[in-house]
């Protein structure tokens, strides 16, 4: 992806690159973290992390996470690495669909999941590829839960922003 941009979050204590069209996360990320009470020492899953920004925002807000991003699009997925490398912050970030997991993510439990699903319905797609697959529901959201539910640990917390 070559055509991005820098964006600060939190009051620019963490720099994420993103698109400098099509989709950019906002405050939905940054609230998204803020609601996961992970602690030093778990394990979180965000399933369609994009370019890392909300589970980059909690690694930032809780050192001493075990952190893992799930992103369908390669793009998004590349990008959320290279944010991870230049803050600092340890995330492992695997490509892949929510639906048929890769075989590393199946067998991991996680303490934490979050998620963020695309909040419009199928129909007409936005005209940059990037927005369309983060914005447009293509799964549905009840796979969306199901996936959650199936990677966390008993008493885990799944952690969801949903318009």
């Amino acid at each position: 992806m070559s055509d991005t941009r820098l964006d600060g979050f939190l009051n620019g204590r963490l720099r994420i690159t993103q698109p400098a069209r099509g989709y950019r996360a906002g405050a939905d990320a940054v609230m998204l973290a803020a609601a996961c009470p992970a602690m030093a020492g778990q394990a979180v899953l965000e399933l369609g992390c994009g370019a890392g920004t909300a589970i980059l925002c909690l690694g930032w807000r809780v050192p001493g996470l075990t952190l893992t991003g799930l992103e369908r699009q390669a793009d998004y997925a590349d990008l959320a690495r290279a944010n991870a490398a230049s803050n600092g912050i340890a995330l492992t970030v695997l490509t892949g669909d929510l639906a048929n997991p890769p075989p590393a993510l199946r067998a991991a439990p996680f303490d934490h999941v979050l998620m963020n699903p695309p909040f419009f319905l199928g129909g007409t797609p936005a005209p940059d590829p990037g927005r369309a697959g983060a914005r447009r529901e293509d799964t549905p959201l009840s796979l969306w839960i199901d996936a959650g539910l199936r990677r966390l640990r008993p008493g885990g917390w799944l952690v969801a922003i949903q318009r």
